[in-house]
């Protein structure tokens, strides 16, 4: 499988009013609602796996899936709207409603209170499913040197899925609260400075990347 390599974080402009994200604030284990939802669905859980099964369910059977989140901001007589909007995980948890991405910035962030960051990634890429393949988001997580996808829009799948068997995912960018890496010769824009997958283009926020902001 292609190694990813380390490459610079992304701004992203999924909020409202213009305002730009780095793609790492995406995943928020620190986060006190994060760490209270973690506490209470793994209590009792007597091993790991049953930690992740726990995590897993949760947000794949409660957090309703959408194909976008749409949402307006009013601030003293000034609205901002976003058609496509990024929730970060602590409003997934109160809205109970996310997109792939959405529900996998989630569960990423509650998987990372289970495991250093080096072994939990969100991932964008593509998933090739019939009748017509896309954009998808997932998580990866590394457990005794095997590669498992979670898949978080579901959650009466296994919670932990072999990667290198389930060929319909193609990873493209991964991303935790630490850092960001891509695979080099997939769907990439250039210049690599600025790489992101093709299905991202439009929350690039250039004017963040540019010191505009």
């Amino acid at each position: 499988m292609p190694i990813p390599i380390q490459i610079d974080n992304q701004p992203i402009a999924a909020a409202f009013f213009g305002k730009g994200d780095w793609l790492t604030d995406y995943v928020t284990p620190d986060a006190l609602e994060i760490q209270e939802l973690h506490g209470n669905l793994t209590a009792g859980a007597l091993n790991l796996q049953d930690k992740l099964a726990a995590l897993h369910r949760w947000v794949g059977n409660e957090v309703k899936y959408v194909n976008f989140v749409r949402a307006k901001l009013w601030v003293s007589g000034k609205s901002s709207t976003q058609n496509d909007y990024w929730q970060k995980p602590s409003e997934v948890v109160r809205t109970r409603i996310g997109n792939c991405a959405n529900k996998a910035f989630l569960l990423a962030s509650l998987v990372r209170n289970n495991l250093p960051a080096e072994q939990v990634h969100v991932i964008l890429g593509n998933l090739h499913q019939a009748p017509s393949p896309g954009g998808h988001a997932w998580v990866q997580c590394t457990l005794n040197g095997e590669e498992y996808i979670m898949e978080s829009t579901r959650g009466d799948m296994k919670p932990l899925v072999v990667a290198k068997v389930a060929d319909i995912y193609e990873d493209v960018v991964h991303f935790n609260d630490r850092e960001v890496s891509a695979i080099e010769e997939r769907t990439l824009l250039q210049p690599f400075t600025a790489v992101y997958a093709d299905w991202l283009r439009d929350y690039l926020d250039w004017a963040f990347i540019e010191g505009k902001k």
